[in-house]
């Protein structure tokens, strides 16, 4: 992905219209069924999100300003398997910035049919804290302002509330 995207044509992108990726899942990518394993569709996920960055010149800006890509949270819905060998296109649209976060809406696709859906909370962490959203979309050259879908908010909110499990006394 990085060795294609230099050569890659640069053409603008609206930073907030849906991004297209494609993949063929291959044996690696399978489980027992065999079908592409849940765990398997974060990654698909993730390879998008990194299709997008160097797209947009955020692999670039990552790199001089010394910052990593962390998931800070993530929810996942799945209706349909993913054959493997099958070409599945995964739709990747900004759904929320907040002045932390990043939040990234997930769709695979094969055969005509929505297969998963995935929200994934993800920020650019630094030495001593995390790199503001806004900050970094204004540096590579977009207008952004913060804005959450209705939904994507409901979810946060909800995430920020659920209790975080005490270390176990049993070790």
């Amino acid at each position: 992905m990085a060795f294609s995207s230099l050569f890659r044509k640069r053409k603008p992108i609206d930073w907030r219209a849906e991004f297209h990726t494609s993949y063929r899942p291959l044996i690696g990518d399978l489980d027992v069924y065999p079908e592409v394993n849940n765990g398997r569709h974060f990654v698909l996920f993730d390879m998008a999100r990194y299709d997008l960055a160097f797209a947009i010149g955020l692999v670039k800006y990552v790199r001089k300003n010394r910052l990593a890509f962390v998931v800070g949270g993530s929810s996942i819905r799945y209706r349909k398997r993913l054959a493997p060998f099958r070409k599945i296109r995964i739709r990747t649209q900004l759904v929320g910035l907040d002045e932390k976060f990043f939040y990234f809406q997930h769709t695979t696709e094969q055969s005509g049919a929505v297969c998963s859906s995935a929200l994934v909370r993800t920020a650019l962490r630094m030495k001593g804290g995390t790199a503001f959203p806004m900050e970094v979309i204004t540096a590579l050259g977009f207008e952004a302002n913060t804005f959450m879908e209705p939904w994507v908010q409901d979810w946060a909110d909800w995430d920020d509330k659920r209790p975080w499990p005490e270390l176990s006394s049993t070790e």
